[in-house]
């Protein structure tokens, strides 16, 4: 080989070694200091539900890279919380119980190394699991049990029903509600009306977990409602169509015509009146109702957040109505609605997918259990997506007793 190549070739290989060299200590600490840095010091606790939030005074380190804290949430689950050196504060949070703990605070540099820990004592109160637990109240709903709950705490909890389907004491797991409202009150349905053994627990993303309570419930069976017994219902004062030439009437919500996107006619009442309007219709035959699922309609591009479709809303219910349009005693409110958009996106942007299924699959409204029987319903909007009155309405399902 000639030499002006051996001399290329161990070049190569002096500056290939040389970038390895780099790439091995490319991802060490900068910093190489071993001093330890002093303590937190000043810290004030501010319990809450669950949780304890600390405030202190940082060491005066110039290396300082966060405050870490160490601590048991229940006897033998450890738990560690960080907070960067931009902030005095953070929160200590996971506890499955109210009660005394021990948190242990470290401030670490950006060498890893750990100043002596200073301890503190915390209370958190009674955590949300529990909260929820004791106000959690299940009744016989139609088609399974209904659940009804309070989260006054608004942190992530998790209802956990369960099935003793065979009677034999093996419990398996339904539908899990997963929420940060502050109430909950949902069915869950399908099951068949006999006497059937349920139980009920709390959890969290902590691994908390409630008492559990057990109950015999018998579901209530429900059925779709007939539509052919349907018929219009004006009473004075309900709103005018805002297309009658073309035959745009309340009876078109009951035409079985679910494809949602551009079908016309629909309803569609008169956008120039502000005031909250409504509609009524006559269901033919006295029911014990369960819910009502709507059905919004789009002109295109599937855009069922937008103009006259419902958004504030509430419906009422009668066995005998007063015939003069007023809503007096004859008429029972059987819920208040708002549509919530599960994208968040602005007034006027194209829907989500999570958008478009909330919309395809119908804007459902669950009534309370033990309702009177319904025979005339009508629809009062308070507000729609433009900010309006008007209504649209493509199609609705009311479901029942049988």
């Amino acid at each position: 080989m000639q030499l002006k190549y051996k001399i290329i070739i161990i070049a190569l290989l002096v500056f290939t070694g040389g970038l390895s060299c780099k790439k091995q200590t490319i991802n060490t600490p900068v910093e190489k200091s071993n001093a330890k840095p002093g303590e937190v010091s000043n810290v004030a606790v501010k319990n809450a539900n669950g949780e304890s939030t600390l405030t202190y005074t940082l060491p005066p380190a110039e290396d300082l890279l966060y405050v870490k804290a160490v601590y048991e949430i229940r006897p033998g689950v450890k738990r560690e919380v960080v907070s960067s050196y931009y902030n005095n504060s953070m929160v200590v949070d996971g506890f499955g119980k109210a009660g005394n703990y021990e948190v242990k605070l470290f401030a670490v540099t950006k060498s890893q190394v750990e100043s002596d820990p200073i301890s503190v004592s915390v209370a958190p109160l009674e955590s949300p699991v529990n909260l929820a637990f004791q106000s959690l109240v299940v009744v016989a709903g139609f088609g399974g049990p209904n659940i009804k709950a309070e989260n006054t705490a608004r942190q992530p909890i998790v209802i956990v029903p369960m099935i003793d389907t065979l009677g034999n004491g093996n419990y398996s797991s339904l539908d899990k509600i997963y929420t940060e409202t502050d109430k909950v009150n949902q069915t869950i349905r399908g099951l068949q009306d006999k006497p059937t053994k349920f139980a009920f627990c709390v959890t969290d993303r902590f691994g908390n977990k409630s008492d559990t309570l057990f109950k015999e419930l018998t579901p209530m069976s429900e059925i779709r409602i007939d539509k052919s017994k349907f018929s219009e219902f004006p009473l004075p004062g309900d709103a005018a169509m805002a297309y009658p030439a073309e035959g745009v009437r309340v009876r078109l919500m009951w035409d079985n015509n679910y494809n949602l996107n551009a079908v016309w006619p629909r309803l569609y009442t008169n956008p120039s009146d502000i005031t909250p309007q409504t509609i009524t219709w006559n269901m033919g035959q006295q029911k014990v109702l369960s819910r009502v699922v709507f059905f919004p309609r789009s002109e295109n591009n599937n855009r069922y957040y937008e103009q006259g479709n419902l958004r504030d809303f509430e419906i009422w219910g009668s066995a005998s109505p007063n015939l003069d349009g007023s809503y007096d005693a004859s008429w029972v409110k059987l819920a208040a609605k708002s549509i919530i958009r599960p994208s968040g996106l602005a007034y006027g942007q194209p829907s989500s997918p999570e958008d478009l299924a909330y919309a395809l699959g119908g804007w459902e409204v669950e009534f309370e259990p033990g309702m009177q029987p319904i025979q005339y319903l009508r629809i009062r909007s308070v507000r729609n997506w433009q900010g309006l009155t008007n209504m649209w309405i493509s199609q609705i399902d009311v479901y029942g007793s049988k």
